[in-house]
């Protein structure tokens, strides 16, 4: 049994949030050992006992998460977001967390300036308000020189940006930071966690 706040009618097996007005109902829905939230009418939530399903009604393992669309505004993303370290930073620029604590701009000139470093990618100016991305998808629009889809993309030679050309002079690293994805600009970001020095 459930209550529609609307009308404050009584509804069996779901509790509903509706603008008689406007589009579809918000409601929750109770299953046998299951519980969906339905925001609009979707199903974008869906909890049983064992398993948890993001964007997908019946999750397979334990988590489940699908990704039906890319689409996103120019130097943004999400995913595994940190809001830790300090330092001014620049949306879409991709960094390092120093030794020191603050993030600081990438640079495949040299290991010491992201070769062995935890790396993030900046969602806004300050990492304790806005937070860097760790793992995800982002539309790197700025910071991105070149896409094609399914190309890796390594650390650039220019500092705070990626590239889908892999640095080949003596003393640079190749460390590959992700993925293009089939959506212009937008890349699977997850970090390698090894890297090579070129000699």
């Amino acid at each position: 049994m459930s209550y529609k706040y609307s009308t404050g009618s009584v509804f069996r097996g779901d509790i509903y949030y509706e603008d008689d007005r406007v589009g579809e109902p918000t409601y929750i829905d109770f299953g046998m050992d299951t519980i969906s939230l339905r925001p609009s009418g979707s199903a974008i939530l869906n909890l049983s006992a064992s398993h948890v399903g993001v964007g997908v009604t019946t999750p397979v393992t334990m988590f489940d998460a699908h990704f039906n669309s890319m689409a996103m505004n120019n130097d943004t993303g999400g995913g595994w977001v940190v809001k830790f370290g300090s330092g001014t930073l620049t949306a879409g620029k991709l960094y390092y967390l120093h030794t020191d604590g603050t993030w600081t701009a990438t640079d495949a000139d040299a290991a010491a300036t992201g070769g062995d470093q935890l790396l993030g990618i900046a969602l806004g100016s300050a990492p304790g308000t806005h937070g860097v991305l760790l793992r995800g998808f982002f539309d790197a629009h700025t910071y991105l020189d070149t896409h094609t889809s399914g190309k890796a993309v390594y650390i650039s030679l220019t500092a705070g940006q990626m590239t889908t050309t892999a640095p080949s002079a003596t003393g640079d690293i190749i460390r590959i930071i992700g993925y293009c994805t089939s959506q212009s600009k937008v890349i699977y970001f997850n970090p390698s966690s090894t890297f090579v020095e070129l000699s």
